[in-house]
């Protein structure tokens, strides 16, 4: 159809709509209709109706605002109202009776309102991740990682940042306990050193005292038991967790001849390989805060170089997820695998997905003399 022909059709549709003088509905109906210009040049010519301009003011159509429901209008709000005050009645505790009072000698380095920081260490797996504090008020508020530590940079985890509420805990325990009953650090003091000093009347060097902690890496705590222990000769103290790093232990006594833990440089790694490790976000890698920066900074910064990461894991893990090359295999096969990248070509047992990614493995490693890590899981054999 040409344009002329457009144009006379849109116009006998114009005198249709002014002749009809139509309603709302009618109105409605026709704009649907309209298509194309057709559309633009009926709205314009509506723009004058007495129906289009209702159609713009009104945002409900007519009898919307009528009440047709057999409960009447007072019966609605008189329900509203009732299930508004018991969800309220619900919801409301009655909080604790507290005098808030001023500082009769406010501190001199305390300004209300100005946040303090404070550097510390957060115990963490047996080992103590640094930490900036910030408070308000002697309150701590939030935790974030300590830039001037060489274990952090900075950084911090989930583990840190969660555990700002345990401070905030209301089920902690305020005070020393016995029986249910509150007691004092003296009642507690003198309790305990009628069970040790005066061990049923022996003598300190028959004393049989017996200490149970979780591991721990801080050289005040040594210090102080190793005290007790000349003290007390035969006393013990055990180490004791639940999930431990005893394999580890074993490995690094096999290889050095002693208990040591390894650290990783990963910034000068340009091809990693995990044995079923995560050293990405795991609580068994001591350090693992400082790895993870470690090892994203080398994927961030193009003037450092793109690192490749090689993962064999029996479970999913974020260091997995994070891998180029990811094989997935059980845990009793990871020793296999280890074994099969020491004498590139002895696979034995190996299928065929996991024989070719440890040539693909061996391959890169072989590429990358000095440059190279391999990470061995914590919960291994020790052969690993």
């Amino acid at each position: 159809m040409s344009k002329k022909s457009d144009a006379n059709s849109n116009l006998i549709a114009v005198n249709e709509i002014k002749a009809a003088s139509p309603d709302v509905e009618t109105l409605r109906r026709k704009l649907a209709q309209a298509k194309g210009p057709r559309y633009w040049r009926t709205l314009e010519e509506f723009a004058n109706e007495k129906a289009f301009g209702e159609l713009l003011q009104r945002e409900f159509p007519r009898g919307a605002s009528e009440w047709v429901d057999t409960v009447s209008r007072r019966n609605f709000l008189k329900l509203s109202a009732a299930s508004m005050a018991l969800a309220g009645l619900v919801g409301c505790t009655k909080q604790p009776l507290e005098q808030i009072l001023p500082y009769v000698r406010q501190p001199e380095e305390l300004v209300p309102g100005r946040p303090m920081f404070y550097a510390t260490a957060m115990p963490f797996a047996g080992y103590g991740i640094p930490v900036l504090v910030e408070s308000h008020e002697f309150r701590p508020t939030k935790i974030e990682g300590n830039p001037q530590h060489a274990a952090s940079l900075g950084a911090t985890d989930i583990f840190a940042q969660a555990s700002i509420l345990n401070l905030y805990d209301p089920d902690r325990s305020n005070t020393v306990t016995h029986m249910g009953e509150a007691r004092t650090w003296a009642d507690f003091v003198a309790a305990i050193r009628k069970e040790i000093f005066d061990q049923t009347g022996k003598p300190k060097q028959d004393a049989k005292v017996r200490f149970l902690s979780g591991s721990t890496s801080s050289p005040t705590l040594a210090a102080q038991m190793k005290a007790i222990l000349q003290m007390y000769p035969q006393a013990r103290w055990h180490r004791y967790d639940p999930v431990h790093r005893d394999s580890m232990r074993a490995g690094s006594k096999m290889v050095f001849g002693g208990y040591y833990d390894p650290v990783y440089n990963f910034a000068a790694a340009d091809i990693v390989v995990s044995l079923d490790g995560d050293f990405l976000s795991g609580a068994w890698f001591p350090g693992f805060v400082r790895y993870a920066r470690d090892f994203m900074g080398r994927r961030k910064d193009p003037a450092k170089g793109m690192n490749r990461l090689y993962v064999a894991e029996s479970s999913p893990t974020t260091t997995g997820m994070k891998a180029d090359h990811r094989l997935r295999l059980a845990p009793s096969e990871v020793e296999k695998v280890a074994r099969a990248l020491m004498t590139p070509g002895s696979a034995v047992g190996l299928s065929a997905e996991q024989q070719k990614w440890v040539k693909a493995v061996a391959g890169d490693l072989a590429q990358h003399h000095g440059t190279s890590l391999i990470v061995p899981g914590e919960f291994q054999t020790p052969a690993v």
